[in-house]
């Protein structure tokens, strides 16, 4: 997604879905993307969903990135169970 594209429906709304998915969930929890010194807001930054695979169940990390220094912030994630 090109920096002056405009955050569409489609990826805010995935991006609640997966929300609730990784930084809430019971299998996989993913930190708060950060960097600069600051959380990132999700909704008003670019994002990327990568796709990870574990047994039969997909779970899709967010990828945002920084609104200050434009890097992608990879995620970083825990298997919980």
């Amino acid at each position: 997604m090109d920096k002056k594209e405009k955050i569409n429906a489609e990826v805010k709304l995935l991006t609640a879905i997966y929300s609730d998915e990784v930084f809430a969930g019971r299998t996989v929890r993913q930190a708060k993307p950060s960097c600069c010194g600051q959380e990132i807001n999700l909704f008003t930054t670019n994002v990327a969903f990568r796709e990870i695979n574990l047994g039969k169940k997909v779970f899709h990390l967010i990828e945002p990135t920084c609104p200050t220094c434009g890097k992608k912030v990879e995620a970083t994630y825990h298997l919980l169970n």
